[in-house]
């Protein structure tokens, strides 16, 4: 099998296991009282009024519900046929499911023509799972219309150095800072991580103009000690102030756990 092959087979075995209880991991207050509502904030004001959506590696349906809830029709596209029957089963609770369609696939080759999407979203970090970015950047920016936005989240580089070196040494941590990817013992595959340069080429290398890029989150780590800031309401909203205020700062968004970029697809006359 091609290194290609195996790493999606890894990751359909890993996310076939994981589907039925994938969504209680983020039920936590650091996903719903911080990393999410930053997401959001990212994400809602480049929608487009009315149009087609691509959820690529859009999963159990987690940013698919809301995209809806604002009258859009959205494609949930995801590499897990598991995965996607949690999806399906969400949405019909909510009565959604005339405004979604299902689609088992592979974001490096995506079954759709060109320009057919109004916005795509590759939240969750798809493009850090896939088998070769470079390959889904292109799918993902060949569907997208000319003059509409793309956004996505991918794995921090520098976080990634940060926690191998704690976790393993420095031998590790300068391994993933050469290899920019590293082993997901707890997966079972391989992950692409980026800094926030390497990020801005592949977009710009694959016609998209870079509007935004932040780090989610830069001021706050997830430790004992700072787990009772997010049990506290007003201080999860002072947080999330906080947070607002430092995750587009060019100096420390490389910092960020997660990198969250918002680009532009070139109009043909530009």
């Amino acid at each position: 099998m091609s290194v290609s092959g195996e790493q999606e087979r890894s990751v359909i075995q890993y996310y076939g296991r994981a589907a039925e209880e994938y969504d209680k991991e983020y039920e936590i207050p650091y996903f719903k009282k911080l990393y999410d509502k930053i997401t959001w904030r990212y994400v809602e004001p480049y929608l487009p009024e009315s149009g087609v959506v691509l959820d690529a590696g859009g999963g159990t349906g987690k940013w698919t519900i809301p995209m809806v809830k604002k009258g859009l029709k959205v494609v949930l596209y995801d590499i897990s046929r598991e995965m996607l029957n949690v999806a399906r089963r969400k949405i019909m609770r909510e009565q959604l499911e005339n405004m979604v369609v299902f689609k088992e696939g592979d974001i490096c080759r995506i079954d759709f023509p060109d320009n057919c999407f109004d916005f795509v979203l590759a939240e969750g970090d798809p493009i850090s799972y896939c088998s070769n970015p470079d390959r889904a950047l292109g799918e993902l920016a060949r569907v997208l219309k000319p003059g509409c936005f793309m956004a996505a989240g991918v794995d921090s580089l520098f976080s990634v150095a940060r926690g191998m070196l704690v976790r393993k040494g420095p031998e590790e941590a300068l391994k993933v800072l050469r290899e920019k990817r590293f082993f997901a013992e707890a997966w079972g595959f391989h992950c692409w991580a980026f800094s926030p340069s390497d990020l801005r080429s592949l977009f710009e290398k694959n016609g998209l103009e870079v509007v935004k890029i932040v780090g989610k989150t830069v001021a706050y780590v997830s430790r004992p000690e700072t787990e009772s800031l997010l049990q506290d309401e007003e201080k999860a909203e002072k947080l999330l102030e906080l947070e607002l205020m430092l995750c587009e700062e060019p100096s420390i968004v490389g910092y960020g756990g997660h990198l969250h970029i918002v680009a532009k697809k070139k109009a043909y006359h530009e």
